[in-house]
């Protein structure tokens, strides 16, 4: 779907709504006759420019995390899109051609009734959290695990570095002449680089920072793994993109699972302040197992049991947990189910969702 709307003209962009309120949110995105992406974080303009064909040529620097095709009827064809950004309220309206749209209903929209369904429970988050209505089949895995040494990534991110042993005798710290420090995690598999003298206060233009984080981690060569966009802090210059196997997130409380990266200035020259990563890596597989996960009708009901303000719910999803064998020989990734409040990713328990059903290969 997306390779065809990233065939789309799209053009006039303007401003439709300043600052929607959530009744008129969730009409844009539940009203019929529509489809809606979703993004993990807030996209820019400049940056959906790169991938989409936008004629306009002043396009604005904001966010969206939103995009809602309305695609119309064979009867009424007009339609738009909306980008919207449900955190500011803001909405800006697009325009597409109405040839697009028919073909658009007749590819993906006309073929819906084979399409998994998704329920959702109105007293769960401000804006709808839809989830698989059925009991969903994933896959657990155990991988050797790899590891690249910290010394690799000082060598690509530092200058000269040179290196000793930190604080606890079991991990290296690097430094180099620019007063940059890169430490080594090793319970965590990870690095933290820091280069104090970059540190600013200012904020970040949105777009300038995804460009920036890219080509930083371009240069020397960080995108090991899949990492996927999953959002950013531009008042605070800070850009996540987290890890992802099998087309889901991955999740750990002992394991560093997103790069990180926290941008600042020195001597007039934009750089990295701060950048965090794995060091780890899948080697090769060793065992796989079939894992029924509970049905999404299941985890609405377990998420109504909770002690919390559901209200601030904003996202439920399977995602993968992240764990070392005892040896220490293994990474393992079991599927299980999460949800985001406030901002936080949580495990919702086996015992809350009523367990899982393990198979073995």
């Amino acid at each position: 779907m997306l390779d065809t709307i990233q065939q789309w003209e799209i053009s006039d962009v303007q401003l439709f709504e300043e600052e929607a309120g959530t009744e008129v949110l969730k009409q844009y995105l539940q009203e019929p006759g529509r489809t809606v992406l979703y993004y993990p974080g807030a996209v820019p303009f400049p940056v959906f420019d790169i991938i989409m064909d936008i004629s306009d040529n002043n396009l604005p620097e904001s966010t969206f995390n939103r995009v809602v095709v309305e695609w119309g009827t064979e009867e009424n064809p007009d339609s738009v899109i909306y980008f919207i950004n449900t955190g500011s309220g803001r909405v800006y309206e697009a325009q597409v051609s109405d040839a697009e749209l028919i073909e658009f209903r007749g590819d993906y929209v006309q073929p819906s009734e084979e399409y998994d369904r998704y329920v959702t429970d109105p007293d769960i988050g401000t804006l709808p959290v839809y989830v698989p209505e059925g009991p969903i089949e994933k896959t657990a895995f155990n991988y050797l695990l790899g590891e690249t040494p910290a010394s690799t990534f000082a060598d690509a991110i530092m200058d000269s570095p040179s290196s000793q042993f930190a604080g606890d005798l079991q991990s290296e710290e690097f430094t180099d002449e620019s007063g940059a420090i890169m430490r080594e995690l090793d319970g965590q598999k990870s690095i933290n680089y820091v280069q104090p003298k970059a540190e600013t206060s200012d904020p970040a233009i949105p777009s300038d920072l995804v460009f920036n984080s890219i080509s930083f981690v371009n240069e020397h060569g960080g995108w090991t793994d899949q990492y996927v966009y999953f959002g950013m802090k531009s008042v605070n210059q800070q850009i996540s993109y987290q890890l992802f196997f099998d087309g889901l997130p991955v999740f750990s409380n002992t394991m560093a699972v997103s790069l990180d990266v926290e941008w600042g200035i020195s001597d007039g020259i934009e750089q990295a302040f701060r950048y965090s990563r794995p060091t780890y890596f899948r080697d090769s597989v060793a065992e796989t197992r079939d894992v029924e996960m509970t049905s999404g009708e299941v985890v609405l009901k377990a998420l109504s049991r909770l002690d919390t303000d559901l209200s601030t719910i904003e996202a439920v999803t399977i995602g993968y947990e992240l764990t070392r064998s005892e040896d220490g020989q293994l990474i393992m990734f079991q599927p299980a189910w999460y949800y985001k409040a406030n901002g936080n990713w949580t495990r919702l328990s086996d015992e809350s969702v009523g367990g899982v059903k393990l198979g073995l290969e």
